[in-house]
């Protein structure tokens, strides 16, 4: 099955995505990700058999031992890839702490034997793929405030139309009152 640990958002900051992807609709054509599947991807594994699951999601609860909650803040537009067909995202800041738990994931992952996309991490959430930025205005984004404290590991189909995530095991931070940055 085909696997990926994610920061899950709190429902604040997703209302926030959520507004500043209608707001993208007026100006720019592409695939727009749905409300209901933003997250900020700490680890892609990929395809990885059934029977192994319970080891990803022991490595996945061992990277998050001593992580804290954490403040957040969404943050300006960015994209990666061309301008005709770019993936268009927003940026989550956490100061140093979201990419620690990501570093720390996906190093418990490496020592249970688990590959991975190696691609550095980006604290960001992705709004649309195959988007068209070569003459697009963007508009400025929403920002909002909250906290994460959840991190799942989620299986993903894309057999139909549209990506399916399910959560298979929710890991909740340390319960530590965060500190703003």
């Amino acid at each position: 099955m085909r696997l990926f640990v994610a920061a899950e958002l709190p429902a604040e900051m997703l209302e926030a995505l959520s507004e500043t992807s209608a707001a993208l609709r007026s100006t720019v054509r592409g695939r727009y990700v749905a409300p209901d599947r933003f997250h900020v991807t700490l680890a892609f594994l990929g395809e990885v058999p059934g029977s192994l699951v319970a080891d990803v999601i022991s490595a996945v609860e061992q990277g998050c031992e001593g992580h804290a909650s954490m403040c957040a803040s969404l943050g300006a537009l960015g994209s990666f890839g061309r301008a005709r067909s770019a993936t268009l995202w927003q940026s989550i800041n956490t100061g140093d702490s979201l990419p620690a738990l990501a570093r720390d994931v996906r190093e418990s992952l490496r020592v249970k034997g688990f590959s991975m996309d190696e691609k550095s991490f980006l604290a960001h959430v992705t709004l649309m793929r195959a988007a068209d930025l070569s003459q697009a205005v963007l508009p400025m984004p929403v920002v909002e405030k909250g906290t994460i404290d959840t991190v799942t590991v989620f299986k993903s189909d894309l057999s139909g139309p549209h990506p399916v995530y399910t959560p298979l095991e929710r890991i909740l931070l340390e319960d530590v009152e965060p500190v703003s940055f």
